[in-house]
């Protein structure tokens, strides 16, 4: 195993996930002024482009995920991370020139707005290459530049720039175009730090752009499925609702979503760690203790904060506080959890080489999610889509760790807690309620 003490370990997971405490506390300040100074609907149509941004993470065909992996088995992890970046370059430019051609038929038919279009392309492409670096970061276990890194590229970049509305009014697609300044100088900062000991010659030495890692295409596979998965539900809000409600539900899914930075920042730690020791060696300690945190304390502490909901978003949003953000904000951190622990479980499959498992029941299972959430979106009701997600979340729990339940116990005893909590969660939100509320 890679470290010598669960302490290690534990830092290091800790490093990978202080970049989304402090984007908690920067939302917290950003969300509050734009919506103060901009209102709802740009607020909405800023949040859109920022979600459009994570395209990329499809465009990037698993590389990140493979740079891990190949740059922590690697002898030579100089070579191997310079070639998964030449490959995520080719990717890039190719991905540009498509995007490119939607540029310039808009020039014609005029479907949306040119700077909206060029802002989003940038965007896309940057985070491409961020990705495989991210990536190389985590296969070389630089962990405390990994996490300043993520730091400004996700959590600075998104809410960061909206803080220019209290000098003065800016479009959204101002403010975006700061976040995108901001991406392009990681990226390049990034691509120095790897290879500032490295002489200019390095970079133009040949090397086969050809050979694909095995797990790639399953890499590929599965980063398209958790995408799909994670955003389906905001882009039908956004086409069928409009940007107002896509607000009101991304305010609280954001803030909530936060407590999952924990489980990928151990995640991003195990995945290397799994990687070097092999398949038989991934029921390591910090995999079970991580887990048995998940499963038998975050619970208990996301229902106490149950308690302090209303007075926190009544205080924190102020005259944009609505009555339906508190029942949103508890079924979303009830999904945030589920989705956690099967964090945690994902790590396992894509460790052990065994991620074509994970993303076959995930693409199975697609199809019946959709047609639930079509239908929960063409009833505009926000938290009839919340519930389509959290049956979701659960249901993929179930089927990725039923088989890892003969071997883990704690995962046996996660399906009684889950159903525990889903039961306690709909005591506290009556449904005839929430009727009452989403049609005010």
């Amino acid at each position: 195993m890679i470290f010598k003490s669960n302490k290690k370990f534990f830092l290091y997971s800790f490093h990978s996930s202080l970049p989304g405490f402090i984007s908690i506390i920067l939302s917290l300040l950003s969300i509050p002024i734009y919506l103060q100074y901009a209102g709802t609907v740009e607020y909405g149509n800023y949040i859109f482009l920022h979600f459009l941004s994570f395209v990329a993470l499809i465009l990037n065909f698993g590389l990140g995920k493979v740079s891990a992996i190949t740059v922590t088995q690697s002898k030579d992890g100089d070579n191997k991370s310079l070639l998964l970046l030449k490959k995520t370059f080719v990717n890039s430019f190719i991905v540009f020139l498509i995007l490119a051609l939607i540029l310039i038929s808009n020039e014609f038919f005029l479907f949306t707005s040119r700077n909206f279009l060029f802002l989003a392309t940038l965007s896309i492409v940057l985070t491409i290459i961020f990705v495989t670096i991210e990536g190389i970061f985590q296969g070389r276990k630089l962990f405390f530049a990994l996490m300043l890194i993520n730091l400004f590229f996700y959590g600075v970049s998104l809410s960061v720039p909206p803080l220019l509305l209290m000098t003065q009014y800016a479009s959204y697609i101002t403010i975006f175009f700061l976040s995108v300044v901001i991406k392009a100088s990681v990226v390049i900062i990034s691509i120095f730090y790897l290879f500032k000991k490295k002489p200019l010659n390095f970079f133009f030495q040949k090397q086969n752009l050809l050979n694909f890692h095995y797990t790639q295409k399953w890499f590929s596979i599965a980063t398209v499925l958790n995408i799909v998965f994670d955003f389906t539900d905001r882009y039908l809000i956004k086409i069928f609702i409009g940007p107002a409600a896509l607000a009101l539900y991304s305010i609280p899914q954001q803030l909530t979503g936060k407590l999952s930075i924990i489980s990928k920042g151990i995640a991003a730690v195990l995945l290397p760690a799994i990687a070097y020791g092999g398949k038989n060696k991934v029921m390591t300690k910090e995999f079970i203790i991580s887990l048995n945190i998940f499963i038998f304390i975050i619970p208990i502490l996301i229902f106490f904060l149950f308690n302090f909901f209303d007075l926190f978003f009544n205080f924190w949003l102020g005259k944009n506080y609505s009555i339906q953000i508190i029942p949103l904000a508890k079924i979303f951190s009830i999904i945030t959890w589920v989705s956690c622990i099967s964090h945690l479980i994902t790590s396992y499959y894509e460790g052990s080489g065994i991620i074509k498992k994970s993303a076959t029941i995930e693409l199975a299972f697609y199809p019946f999610f959709f047609s639930f959430l079509y239908m929960a979106v063409l009833n505009a009701n926000l938290f009839i889509i919340a519930f389509v997600i959290l049956l979701k979340e659960i249901f993929l729990y179930f089927l990725k760790s039923i088989s890892l339940s003969k071997k883990i116990n704690s995962i046996k005893y996660s399906y009684l807690i889950i159903t525990l909590s889903c039961f306690y969660l709909f005591y506290m939100i009556d449904l005839n309620i929430l009727k009452l509320l989403n049609n005010e």
